[in-house]
């Protein structure tokens, strides 16, 4: 009598453990897809808000990029609590979560643009 297992094995002609590890290999490709594009989406909010922030208090000049770099470090720590210090089942790497996103054009653009328009407005007009 033969079992689940060997009747797989034999209709694909591959281990049924490899089937079940691509097919776990690719549902997992597709959730760290999803989970950069979460983690890219609070890191614009971020952005936004530390843009605000150095906006409001009228922090210029290079200054104001260390608001940024502390933006990147707290959500890029509180992403890694939220996934229970486990990089590997979320992200591509610990690496592409901390440096990876850090001069992504769309955050850093996004903070220049808050910090310029918060700054404009509340100490130029």
């Amino acid at each position: 009598m033969q079992t689940a297992k060997e009747r797989r094995e034999k209709k694909s002609g591959k281990p049924a453990a490899d089937i079940h590890a691509l097919r776990n290999e690719l549902i997992l490709q597709k959730n760290v897809a999803h989970n950069a594009g979460v983690a890219n989406f609070i890191g614009v909010f971020g952005a936004l808000v530390a843009g605000m922030v150095a906006g409001l208090w009228g922090v210029t000049g290079w200054i104001g990029f260390t608001y940024y770099l502390a933006m990147h470090a707290v959500v890029s720590t509180l992403l890694l609590v939220k996934c229970g210090f486990n990089t590997k089942a979320f992200f591509q790497s610990r690496r592409a979560l901390f440096i990876g996103e850090m001069f992504n054009s769309t955050l850093l653009l996004t903070f220049i643009l808050f910090w310029t328009l918060a700054h404009n407005y509340t100490h130029l007009f």
